[in-house]
């Protein structure tokens, strides 16, 4: 039997941000979590969520103003990608999808996985391990061809540059760095700038509340970012906020992005055209 959730529940009622998202704005960082009944929770988890669902999340994107988001898949569902692919299924072209393959999984499943808008697979080194980095290597030796990515939760401030460098170096895809990377107190590392200046990697602007200091501090790490390569950049909500004790408002880290990025175009290029370009969204 499933223990009660040990973290805290999502906001009844989203506030809406002060300023209205751009158009086309995508959300690149959510999770959904069923019915534990239907869905059960990997042994291995680091975390209990509550039960959270797309209908939940819809409510989130009308009060930002969101208009496309991408389902990420979360570490206590090990390989069950399950409840995922269902809520994609449900939502409908606007949703995209980051999944955790098992080492094993056939052509077949990657096809109905990439039929129902998946577009990357994530390797979480943060949470308890679910796939390794060897068994990462050679699936994304697999999915190079259908144009996927590859998601990637590191810590940063505990283990440094390197293992992301030497994983950069022996894969094909674009990587995609979660929440800042966690890095750590003194800012983004120099070689990660360098990194993300080269087009070899992605940057999230998501979990700010994660990382252990006070959002106001990540003013510069945001702009330095910003300066090095706004087309690289992306934005998620990290909605409903899972492994946290206490509520959070995603409508907060929206304004304090409006606020520490003025520029137009870096607002347009962070939540509507990189997002756009990366997960193969189109006007249509």
């Amino acid at each position: 039997m499933n223990p009660e959730p040990d973290c805290a529940a999502p906001p009844e009622k989203p506030r809406a941000p002060e300023v209205r998202l751009p158009a086309k704005a995508c959300d690149t960082h959510l999770h959904v979590f069923g019915d534990p009944a239907a869905y059960p929770l990997w042994p291995g988890r680091g975390y209990t969520p509550h039960p959270c669902s797309l209908v939940q999340y819809r409510e989130l994107m009308r009060a930002l103003g969101v208009e496309r988001a991408v389902l990420v898949q979360p570490s206590v569902y090990g390989t069950d990608n399950r409840a995922l692919l269902n809520a994609l299924e449900a939502g409908g072209p606007a949703f995209r999808g980051v999944v955790v393959p098992s080492p094993l999984v056939d052509e077949n499943a990657l096809a109905r996985m990439d039929e129902l808008g998946v577009k990357g697979f994530r390797l979480n080194l943060v949470n308890p391990a679910v796939l390794s980095v060897e068994q990462a290597v050679a699936l994304a030796r697999r999915v190079a061809d259908r144009g996927w990515h590859m998601v990637l939760q590191v810590n940063l401030a505990r283990d440094g540059v390197a293992p992301l460098q030497a994983l950069a170096d022996r894969i094909a895809l674009p990587i995609v760095i979660d929440h800042f990377g966690f890095p750590p107190p003194g800012g983004i590392p120099q070689e990660l700038l360098s990194m993300l200046e080269q087009g070899r990697c992605w940057i999230k602007l998501s979990g700010a509340y994660r990382l252990g200091v006070e959002e106001s501090a990540l003013k510069p790490v945001v702009r330095a970012l910003a300066a090095a390569n706004p087309e690289r950049l992306l934005w998620g909500s990290d909605w409903p906020h899972t492994d946290l004790r206490e509520t959070v408002h995603a409508a907060e880290w929206v304004d304090r992005l409006f606020d520490w990025l003025p520029q137009p175009s870096f607002r347009l290029q962070l939540f509507a055209a990189n997002p756009a370009r990366l997960y193969g969204y189109t006007d249509d």
